[in-house]
């Protein structure tokens, strides 16, 4: 990137970060205090920068939202040189109830977290389904295949409109048209030709997909095989698509993409489905899940929807601890 006879690789954001952090700035001279904001997601990069500065570091974070370990982001949080700060908790949400707030903190438990959330926001319900009559809702998904699996399941309905958080070419449709065509032997139609490469043909992508058990994978080859006429339905999907949620019936997204975000009425799809509390399941992982799972419930500011591996938590949550009622609670 930094060698100037050769323009074939361009500088990128990164790599003039990386540069910058190199150079061992001493911000120290400009400025009396540096704050971090989400530092529980913190690449290595940025990190290393900050904890070398000579001057006052505030870092604000919440280590249950870390969602990103799996990019390389680190919990600066909980780093070594982080060990004497002063800490203060923000446990107080005025974004939803304390219905919200006691699932969030059923969530919480299972990581052992024993500082409790509160929900001083308007009346919050929880409930299995949302009502049917409303004028706009949003899904939150695990997966992108899901995101994709949900949104054929509302075009089928018919009447929706909906707002892709993103934009809705970052969900991977093309990727699973030409999934069909491979699956259909049309090798020519696919454009992708890492596929090609990748497998050799779609029945040992079928093998693969079941043999690691890789979510995304598998809900795919149960799109395809749900739907003969894919090309058809997702050409629909983007004609379904507005550029403006306020012109929405529906917003769709994954979890990860809703961080930092809020609506009135939320609802899980089932595509939740690693079980976080599984003894085989290693420790990082099950912190990874239970993250999601409560950046997820927390997005909801009037009627939360959860779903069966939300429920099945807090049954277990229920069997060590007793009852889970709350006053504005709704079944």
């Amino acid at each position: 990137m930094i060698d100037l006879q050769d323009a074939g690789v361009q500088i990128t954001h990164d790599g003039y970060l990386k540069l910058y952090q190199m150079s061992r700035p001493d911000l120290s001279n400009r400025f009396g205090a540096i704050l971090l904001d989400e530092g529980q997601d913190v690449n290595p990069v940025i990190a290393d920068l900050v904890q070398r500065q000579r001057t006052i570091q505030v870092m604000v974070g919440d280590r249950h939202q870390q969602l990103y370990r799996f990019r390389g982001a680190q919990d600066a949080l909980s780093a070594a040189w982080m060990a004497d700060a002063e800490k203060h908790y923000l446990t107080q949400s005025f974004r939803f109830g304390p219905a919200v707030a006691h699932v969030a903190n059923v969530i919480l438990s299972f990581k052992g977290e024993t500082v409790k959330l509160q929900g001083l926001g308007q009346r919050t319900l929880v409930k299995r389904s949302l009502p049917e009559d409303l004028a706009h809702r949003t899904w939150l998904h695990r997966t992108v295949s899901g995101v994709i699996e949900n949104a054929l399941r509302l075009e089928k309905q018919g009447g929706h409109r909906m707002f892709w958080i993103g934009g809705i070419d970052s969900y991977s449709l093309r990727e699973l048209e030409d999934l069909f065509q491979f699956s259909r032997g049309r090798n020519d139609l696919v454009q992708q030709k890492k596929l090609l490469r990748d497998y050799r043909d779609f029945e040992q992508y079928e093998e693969i997909a079941k043999a690691t058990q890789d979510p995304e994978m598998q809900r795919s080859v149960r799109i395809i095989e749900a739907y003969f006429d894919l090309p058809k339905r997702i050409e629909q999907l983007r004609r379904c698509a507005v550029a403006s949620e306020l012109d929405a019936t529906v917003t769709l997204t994954t979890a990860h993409k809703a961080k930092g975000l809020e609506w009135d009425f939320v609802g899980l799809y089932d595509d939740f489905s690693a079980d976080p509390l599984a003894p085989e399941i290693d420790r990082a992982s099950r912190d990874d899940e239970l993250n999601l799972l409560y950046v997820s419930v927390t997005r909801a500011m009037q009627i939360l929807a959860i779903n069966l591996l939300v429920i099945d938590i807090m049954q277990r949550y229920k069997d060590l601890h007793g009852s889970i009622a709350t006053h504005d609670r709704s079944a």
